[in-house]
């Protein structure tokens, strides 16, 4: 889960390939191996995550969110899932989250991930996912277009406050597929990004709070960038960078500014609402596209769809957790 003045010399990880070869092609290296670690792993927590936005022909705008949790407490596994569908026509968001209990399995390489009408399916940036909700429902085709980024350039941290995660990205996978909604069946296609992580958080759901931001920027340049709070004070801020041509930078506290420029309230909770954020040389300016993107599940979290706009343009998700 669950967001540069010192870009130049900025900690750098590259691939290492031949002048004839694109970078986009390469996997990189690390302590993430991959397509290995796409599937499961044995873990207190793992996460899979799907964001993204899809457009119709004649230009509607829908974010979607697609996303499956284990958690292994003990002898005991649990597998939950959330869906959802923000209609930024219409005003209006859409979720659904669905829990059971059920025997460890272990998937390897491939995804076969399945909840109710919720499935995630494919591998190595190649899925196929299903989600259904308020009578909305999207069966999409993703295809990776670059090459995955390892998080915090190996793929791995310790949290300051303790515990540790792996972490990887997608950062552009085109979409395309359907979107049914009520009798109407409408082509869409898009742009989705993709997190998995797994690791040993600790207590992440009670004494943690964050705010995500995943980037994409009309020029094919995505930015990553998250506050993380311990106890109510920011823990860490860390980020990446990655050009076109899938050159990426990692970020450190020093290289990112997030502020709020607002604040929503719903649901009996606050959020806060619209963002100007600094680095890599750019100040952007994130709004949210609906003002109300709230999942009420396990912890109450505000996920949704935004515009950047400022130094460049694109669209974001972002995630708010913690505000309770």
């Amino acid at each position: 889960m669950m967001r540069i003045p010192a870009l130049i010399i900025a900690s750098l990880f590259l691939f290492s390939c031949s002048e004839d070869t694109d970078p986009c092609d390469q996997v990189p290296e690390g302590l993430v191996k991959l397509p290995e670690d796409d599937g499961t792993h044995v873990t207190p927590l793992e996460w899979w995550y799907w964001t993204g936005h899809l457009k119709t022909e004649d230009g509607r705008w829908f974010g979607f969110e697609e996303v499956f949790f284990h958690v292994r407490q003990g002898a005991e596994f649990i597998q939950q899932a959330h869906n959802a569908i923000t209609d930024i026509d219409d005003d209006s968001f859409h979720y659904f989250i669905d829990q059971a209990s059920m025997e460890p399995v272990v998937f390897g390489a491939d995804l076969d991930l399945e909840q109710g009408p919720i499935s995630a399916t494919g591998a190595a940036g190649r899925e196929v996912l299903r989600g259904e909700t308020d009578g909305y429902v999207f069966d999409l085709q993703l295809k990776n277009e670059k090459s995955p980024v390892l998080q915090h350039g190996t793929g791995y941290i310790d949290y300051p406050f303790g515990g540790n995660t792996f972490y990887y990205s997608r950062e552009r996978l085109s979409v395309e597929g359907t979107l049914k909604i009520g009798d109407q069946t409408l082509e869409v296609t898009g742009s989705s990004w993709f997190d998995h992580q797994w690791g040993e958080p600790g207590d992440i759901i009670g004494d943690h709070g964050w705010d995500w931001f995943a980037i994409q920027l009309d020029d094919g340049r995505e930015l990553m960038v998250f506050s993380l709070r311990f106890q109510g004070t920011e823990a860490l801020r860390r980020g990446s960078y990655t050009t076109a041509d899938c050159q990426t930078t990692k970020l450190f506290e020093d290289d990112i500014t997030i502020t709020a420029t607002g604040e929503w309230t719903g649901h009996g909770y606050t959020f806060p609402s619209g963002w100007t954020i600094e680095a890599a040389g750019m100040t952007l300016t994130v709004t949210p596209a609906v003002a109300d993107q709230v999942l009420e599940g396990f912890p109450v979290y505000w996920e949704g769809a935004a515009t950047v706009s400022g130094d460049a343009t694109g669209r974001a998700y972002v995630e708010l957790t913690g505000y309770y």
